[in-house]
């Protein structure tokens, strides 16, 4: 089996993906979900969401609402409005909005090409939602949302693929050609079984990938393809893989609840951890933190810079702050689960999180520059893990858009 092999994909009717494809149900706020089943009966939010925002007749998580699913899925296909292809293909996706553009392959990993580590990992899993995703794919039976990976296109075979990405997008028209309220284009090109065939051979060069969103769905993934050795299709992860340097990071965020302290108590914490950071107050923030080691506090009580000293592009400004600040002047000791530290998106402007602490004046925010992409593959490359919420990683991928039946 190819380490990015073609598969029977399924993408809604053209005339309807653009009411099909939605964006994770998690983004969605009550009000907002309610109008998107009330007016769209294709959305794919009504597969996940089988009794809308009702109380579903089985309890959420449980395999009773996971079959709930499963049936609104199948008619979903028995209508038309999901359709299959009828060879093994890769798709060639394009996703653009108004400051970035991303081009890769649609395509099914190979468990093997995983288990024998030529997908670097750079995020711990939890046990607990590793099992809840294994058997929503044992009953559910299909991947509606890709995983996101990277290769790195700056050496002879990444950037040999690239080439050949683009070579395709400008050879034959798109069949899904798309774009939805949040201003993002979304084109598609399903290529036929012979040229799929040839791309998948050439993926093969490139050695190792780096996982850039999805590691839960990766961990469940494994669990369920180990329980399942002679099904093929349970033995690939469906994967959307993107050469690096279209990849986009924006920084993810601090915020510490509840903090009671005034301006002098944080800066009696600040030279607490002098040998790690140098600090200065300021009046406010012009602009987001511009490069590695440079955090930016947001306060009612003040504003200040943080600048690591002695930067080791190694350790991510999170765990550096994590293991001075947090830990020993706060002693939040547990980044995931202290329920003070609560994490921001840095889709956030550095306005916007100013004025978010004017309007609660009990919060603190940390803002903290993108993680590069070289920080990533170095952390994944000696086994390590970053903090959690440590990257806000784009594209993000629309659920239905792309679906692989594991059946």
């Amino acid at each position: 089996m190819n380490w990015l092999a073609p598969f029977p994909v399924i993408v809604p009717a053209a005339d309807k993906a653009h009411l099909v494809a939605s964006r994770s149900y998690l983004t969605y706020g009550k009000s907002e979900l309610q109008d998107k089943l009330d007016r769209n009966p294709y959305s794919y939010l009504h597969i996940i969401n089988p009794a809308g925002t009702k109380k579903a007749s089985e309890r959420r998580g449980s395999d009773g609402f996971f079959r709930l699913v499963k049936d609104r899925y199948d008619s979903f296909c028995e209508s038309g409005w999901l359709q299959k292809s009828a060879e093994e293909v890769l798709v060639i996706y394009r996703q653009s909005g108004p400051d970035h553009e991303c081009t890769g392959i649609v395509g099914a990993l190979s468990i093997d090409g995983i288990q024998a580590g030529r997908l670097k990992l750079h995020e711990q899993t939890l046990d607990k939602r590793e099992r809840l995703f294994e058997r929503y794919l044992k009953v559910v039976e299909c991947h509606a949302e890709p995983i996101l990976c990277m290769f790195p296109d700056g050496e002879s075979a990444g950037n040999k693929m690239r080439n050949a990405i683009q070579k395709w997008t400008q050879s034959q028209p798109p069949q899904l050609d798309f774009s939805t309220t949040d201003r993002i284009r979304h084109t598609a090109w399903i290529l036929d079984s012979a040229i799929s065939k040839d791309l998948s051979e050439e993926f093969e060069a490139i050695k190792d990938i780096y996982l850039a969103d999805g590691h839960h769905r990766v961990a469940s993934s494994l669990r369920l393809a180990e329980k399942f050795p002679g099904q093929k299709a349970k033995q690939q992860v469906l994967s959307y893989v993107v050469p690096e340097s279209e990849i986009k990071i924006r920084g993810f965020h601090r915020e510490v609840c509840e903090s009671n302290w005034n301006a002098s108590d944080w800066e009696r914490a600040f030279s607490e951890h002098a040998s790690s950071f140098d600090w200065q107050r300021v009046t406010s923030h012009d602009s987001a933190p511009n490069q590695l080691g440079i955090i930016q506090v947001h306060s009612s009580a003040g504003n200040w810079i943080l600048r690591r000293k002695d930067f080791d592009k190694d350790q991510v400004d999170a765990e550096a702050l994590q293991q001075t600040l947090f830990e020993r002047s706060l002693g939040i000791a547990d980044a995931r689960n202290d329920e003070r530290l609560t994490y921001i998106p840095g889709t956030k402007t550095t306005d916007e999180l100013a004025m978010y602490v004017q309007r609660n004046p009990g919060a603190v925010l940390f803002e903290l520059a993108p993680v590069s992409t070289e920080q990533i593959k170095a952390t994944a490359d000696r086994g390590a893990f970053l903090p959690p919420k440590s990257t806000w990683v784009e594209p993000k991928l629309r659920s239905g858009l792309f679906i692989h039946e594991i059946r």
